[in-house]
Formats: structure tokens, C-alpha cells, sequence
């Protein structure tokens, strides 16, 4: 070995040394990898992609620091709770005291139908009057049709798209709209196990903000139950329109945290807060930068 040589090696070793730290580093504390784990955000980010999130902007490790507040249509990955475990990847539609309600799969925010992305993806039942032209439009956007839910009707199809492919489908088509189980007299004969949960109808509801106060002289509804005894207080319970707090009745309830309202791409699969209900601040892991 040449003299300096070996000074040469020890460089090098503090040099991967310095730059494995900074990348732990920077993994723990700004920025993170995670593997999306299911179809709910298609056709946006598909299963097993990996996508780059940034921690500092919305995590609850540096809200002491940072004043930056989620805005709606921001993609996150999150935690829901030690009942349903792992990360989740959702957008934002609600924030902290907005009013959220769905109709026919269609939502809307403070009484206005809010505007998707062309991302949004839904099932829909297609009138046609001439089939081969809708055909043409499925091969022309390469729809895979096993993958889409596609069933063939003498009258019409059913097939999955997004915002994208909808738009596309403007030639041969008499009428599209989204398809609503239970009110199609079809369901039976169409039947789509993968849609057994799904929820295109919700009543209006209020996303609870730090001092937001509710009263129990009527029922309210069990999201609002279960947000308080989940995150808020675990002793928590509602009978018909009395409540009890460490066996105590109480009347009202204030918040002490700021929630969101998160909703996955794949509108008809997706299993987010219309199942398991609001999704505190501090659960927030980081938001969406990209795809990779």
C-alpha cells in the first residue's frame, strides 16, 4: 500500500459514513418512501407503487415549528387507529369545519359540488346507441376491461373510468351517469362483489375543529361518537341522546383537535372516512410530493 493510501480508505469510509447519516436523516425528519398498498387512490397512484412524501410541512413532529395547515385536495399518507393498523393514502376533501355530504357518489363541500380531478374514478352505466364506437373509445384508451368491472348489456355497459377516460367517452353514447346499486333494478344481474361496501350516499356532515361544540339533546350521529372516544376520551358513550363522560352525564362535548375528511380516488372501492370516520391533525404523516 502507497503512503496516504490508507488515509485515502479512511476519507472514503467518513465520506459514506456522512452521507448513510444524512440520509437517515433526512428519511426520519423530512422526506419518506412508502409503498401505496391497496387500489383506492387509482387511478391516480396504483398498488404497489412508491411515492415520496414530505414530513415537515403537515407532520405532528414538527407542528410546533411549522404554521402550514393541509389544504383540500392535498394527498396524505396517515394513520387511522390501533384498531385498523398501518399507513393510508387518501385526499383531502374536508377540512376542519366544513360541511361534507355525498349524493349519488358525487360530493360536495358547504352545499357546492366540489370540482375532481381527472383522476376521480367511478363506475358508470353507459347507454349506447352505436356499441362499436364505444368499443373503439375502450381500445383506443387501452382500458383494460377485466380490470374496469366491464360487463356487456343489450342496452348498455358497465365499465370503470376516471374523470380522463369519461370525457373521452363522447361518441355512440346516449347517456352516462355514475352506478348506484341500490337504486338500479339491475344490481342483481350486473353484480359487482367488489362494490358491496361501497357509499355513494351520505347525509351532511360537519368535520370537527378545535372548539367546536356539540349538544346531546338529540342523537347525534356515531361519527361524532366515535371520533370523541377514539382520539379525544376513551371513557366516551352515547345512549340515545344522553351522554356519559367517566360515568358522568355531560350535555354538550367541545373538540380539542382539528380533523379532516379523507376520500380515496377509486370513489366506488375506496375504504376511507366515510367507513372509519374523521382523521385528526396529529395522524397526519406527510403529504404526497410524487410518484416514482
Amino acid at each position: 500500500m502507497k503512503p496516504g493510501s490508507k488515509s485515502v480508505f479512511i476519507k472514503a469510509g467518513y465520506v459514506l459514513l456522512a452521507s448513510a447519516v444524512t440520509l437517515l436523516l433526512l428519511r426520519f425528519f423530512f422526506i419518506d418512501v412508502y409503498r401505496i398498498p391497496s387500489e383506492s387512490m387509482m387511478n391516480k397512484l396504483m398498488t404497489d407503487d412508491y411515492i415520496l412524501i414530505n414530513k415537515t410541512a403537515y407532520s405532528s413532529y414538527f407542528s410546533r415549528f411549522i404554521t402550514a395547515s393541509p389544504q383540500q385536495g392535498d394527498i396524505f399518507v396517515f394513520t387511522v387507529n390501533k384498531d385498523i393498523p398501518g399507513f393510508f393514502v387518501k385526499r383531502c376533501i374536508g377540512l376542519p369545519g366544513a360541511v361534507v355530504a355525498v349524493k349519488n357518489g358525487e360530493v360536495s363541500v358547504d352545499g357546492k359540488l366540489l370540482s375532481e380531478p381527472l383522476s376521480i374514478r367511478h363506475y358508470y352505466k353507459i347507454w349506447f346507441n352505436d356499441y362499436q364506437q364505444v368499443k373503439v373509445a375502450i381500445e383506443q384508451m387501452g382500458i383494460n376491461k377485466f380490470q374496469n368491472g366491464f360487463r356487456h348489456f343489450p342496452r348498455y355497459i358497465l365499465l370503470a373510468l376516471d374523470n380522463f377516460q369519461k370525457n373521452k367517452m363522447n361518441h355512440g353514447v346516449d347517456s352516462i351517469k355514475i352506478w348506484n346499486r341500490k337504486n338500479d333494478p339491475d344490481s342483481g344481474k350486473i353484480n359487482l362483489p367488489e362494490l358491496s361496501e361501497n357509499i355513494l350516499d351520505m347525509s351532511s356532515l360537519k368535520i370537527p375543529f378545535k372548539g367546536m361544540t356539540i349538544y346531546f339533546n338529540q342523537p347525534q350521529d356515531t361519527v361524532y361518537s366515535n371520533t370523541i372516544r377514539t382520539y379525544e376520551d376513551s371513557s366516551f358513550r352515547l345512549e340515545g341522546k344522553s351522554a356519559f363522560m367517566a360515568g358522568r352525564q355531560v350535555s354538550a362535548y367541545t373538540f380539542k383537535k382539528d380533523y379532516f375528511f379523507m376520500m380515496g380516488d377509486n370513489r366506488d372501492i375506496a375504504i376511507d372516512s366515510r367507513h372509519y370516520g374523521f382523521i385528526p391533525k396529529d395522524n397526519l404523516v406527510g403529504k404526497f410530493i410524487q410518484q416514482f
